[in-house]
């Protein structure tokens, strides 16, 4: 019996595991594009949109952002993001998408509704073995007040 044991422990540690990573696909981008969890981001993800002054860069930096919020804005409102399309590299490592999402709130500051449409691109990435947001960058289409 106990040499059965080391038997099978031995061939349990010369068997070969093979630890694939998760590559980046069309569905799983199509999936997940509207999933804010931080955890399908980069640690050096980069985000920029025509509302910031400035790129926010890095995950700790994504944190304090979503942590801060926007206080400024009343009756805040975002659709999911609509993709047009979804290219992945033939390796499965990198892919792009890109679409719209409609936006509208109330700034509560002056009363004024804002409302339009951006177009967005985001990158993707295999990191840490899975596909992850690298990139996004949002910038508004028009105003329709």
């Amino acid at each position: 019996m106990r040499s059965r044991c080391l038997l099978l422990f031995a061939s349990v540690l010369l068997c070969p595991f093979s630890v694939s990573a998760q590559k980046c696909s069309e569905e799983f981008i199509r999936s997940n594009i509207n999933n804010e969890d931080l955890k399908l981001v980069t640690k050096d993800t980069y985000f920029f949109s025509g509302a910031l002054e400035k790129p926010i860069v890095g995950i700790e930096e994504s944190k304090k952002t979503m942590e801060k919020g926007t206080p400024e804005r009343k009756n805040e409102k975002w659709d999911q993001n609509k993709l047009d399309r979804v290219v992945v590299s033939s390796s499965g490592d990198m892919a792009y998408a890109y679409g719209t999402q409609h936006a509208r709130w109330d700034d509560a500051s002056s009363g004024k509704h804002v409302d339009f449409t951006a177009a967005f691109l985001s990158v993707w990435r295999v990191d840490d073995g899975s596909c992850k947001v690298a990139a996004t960058i949002y910038e508004p289409q028009g105003n329709k007040d």
